[in-house]
C-alpha cells in the first residue's frame, strides 16, 4: 500500500478551499482504487475535529512532531498544497510541491504546475480542462479548480474528473461525531470579521474601512434589536462598551469560532478565514472584496455569498444586511453570473449596486 501524505495550504482559507479536491480524490480512490493508497491530511490550524468529520480522509495536525515523524517513518510521497518555508523539515521519499522562484530554498522532488494561479491553463495537464469544467458546473473559483490537479498524480485523467465528481450544497456536511455545543449566547446576532490577510500593510485593499463595519452593527441593533459578534486575531480598532456589541477577538479557539458562527444569523467580513468557515458551514454571508472584483478565491458554495465591494459606503450594503436576516441572498451587487451555480468564472465584471 502506498503511503501518501498531503499538507494543507498554510492559510485558513485556502485549506478550505481545497476540501472538494479531496473530495473528488475520495470519491475516485474509493470507486477505482481502494486499498492502494494509505492518504492522511495534514493541517496547519486546529480545525482537525471539524474536518474529520467530513468523513474524507484522516486529518493530522502539521506541527514540528510531525515533521520529526516523517524522517523515522518517511511517507512514499508529500504533496504540499503551498509553498512555504513551514514546510521545511519535514521528511517523504518523493516530495511534490509548486516550484517557486524567489522560493529555492523551498525544494520539491516533482514541480505541481496546476498550483501556479498566474500560469496559463493552456500550460496544465490535459490544458486544463477540468479548470474550466468544474468552474462551469460547480461554480468553484479557479483556487479550488486547480487544486483537482492532484487527482491527476494519482493516475486519475481529466475525464476521470469530469464525468465522476459529485459536488452540491450537500456535499462536506459534517457527520454526527462533530458535536453540537450549546450556543455561546441566547440572543440572535451576526459575527463581524474585520479583518484581512492578517492585517499586513500590503494587503489594505483586501479590508473594507472598520467605521463601516460598526456603523452596521449600530444599526442592526437599532432596527432590528439584532446583536454583533466581533471576531479575528486583531484587538484594534478598539470597540464601544455597548450591551449588543460583543468582542471576542483574540479570545476563541477555530473550533469555538465555528460554534459561533453555526449559531448566528449570518456574516459579514472581507474575504478571509472565517468567510470560508462559514460558507462551509452554509451560513448566509457577505463578503467584502477589492473594487476589481476579483474572486479567484470566492467561497465554494457561492450561493450563500453575498459579493460587496470595499470602495462601497456602509449605507450602500445595509439592505444586503436586511436581506440576509430575511435568508435572502442579495444579488444587486454580486460580478454578473455569480449567483447561478452553472456561472462561469466572472472576470472583473461588476454589476451595478443595489
Amino acid at each position: 500500500m502506498t503511503k501518501i501524505h498531503i499538507i494543507l495550504p498554510n492559510r485558513l482559507g485556502d485549506s478550505i478551499l481545497t476540501l472538494p479536491a479531496l473530495l473528488c480524490l475520495k470519491q475516485l480512490l474509493d470507486k477505482h482504487r481502494q486499498g492502494q493508497f494509505k492518504v492522511t491530511v495534514f493541517s496547519h490550524f486546529p480545525l482537525n475535529r471539524y474536518f474529520q468529520a467530513l468523513n474524507l480522509f484522516e486529518f493530522k495536525s502539521f506541527n514540528l512532531f510531525s515533521k520529526f515523524a516523517s524522517w523515522i517513518q518517511k511517507p512514499d510521497k508529500a504533496f504540499f498544497l503551498s509553498t512555504t518555508s513551514n514546510n521545511i523539515g519535514y521528511c517523504a521519499k518523493t516530495a511534490y510541491g509548486l516550484r517557486l522562484p524567489h522560493k529555492k530554498h523551498v525544494h520539491y522532488d516533482a514541480n505541481l504546475p496546476y498550483l501556479n494561479l498566474m500560469q496559463p491553463d493552456s500550460s496544465l495537464p490535459d490544458n486544463g480542462e477540468w479548470v474550466h469544467f468544474l468552474q462551469s458546473n460547480y461554480s468553484l473559483s479557479t483556487y479550488a479548480a486547480r487544486h483537482f490537479g492532484i487527482c491527476l498524480e494519482f493516475g486519475f485523467s481529466d475525464r476521470h474528473i469530469m464525468d465522476e465528481f459529485r459536488f452540491d450544497n450537500t456535499s462536506l456536511l459534517a457527520g454526527t461525531q462533530y458535536s453540537s455545543e450549546a450556543p455561546l449566547f441566547s440572543s440572535d446576532y451576526v459575527v463581524f470579521c474585520m479583518e484581512a490577510a492578517y492585517n499586513s500593510k500590503h494587503a489594505a485593499n483586501r479590508r473594507w474601512n472598520e467605521e463601516g463595519f460598526l456603523f452596521l452593527a449600530d444599526k442592526l441593533h437599532e432596527d432590528h434589536g439584532i446583536g454583533s459578534v466581533f471576531i479575528g486575531l486583531n484587538n484594534r480598532p478598539p470597540i464601544a462598551k455597548k450591551s449588543y456589541l460583543k468582542d471576542l477577538r483574540s479570545q476563541l479557539t477555530l473550533d469555538q469560532t465555528l460554534q459561533v458562527l453555526k449559531h448566528s444569523r449570518g456574516y459579514i467580513g472581507n474575504d478571509t478565514g472565517p468567510l470560508h468557515m462559514a460558507n462551509l458551514l452554509r451560513k448566509k454571508s457577505i463578503g467584502m472584496y477589492p473594487p476589481d472584483g476579483s474572486v479567484a478565491y470566492r467561497p465554494m458554495f457561492p450561493s450563500y455569498n453575498t459579493v460587496c465591494f470595499t470602495s462601497q459606503p456602509p449605507e450602500e450594503i445595509y439592505p444586503c444586511l436586511e436581506q440576509l436576516l430575511s435568508g435572502e441572498t442579495c444579488q444587486g451587487l454580486m460580478p454578473q453570473g455569480y449567483h447561478h451555480r452553472f456561472a462561469p468564472e466572472p472576470v472583473g465584471v461588476l454589476s451595478a449596486p443595489c
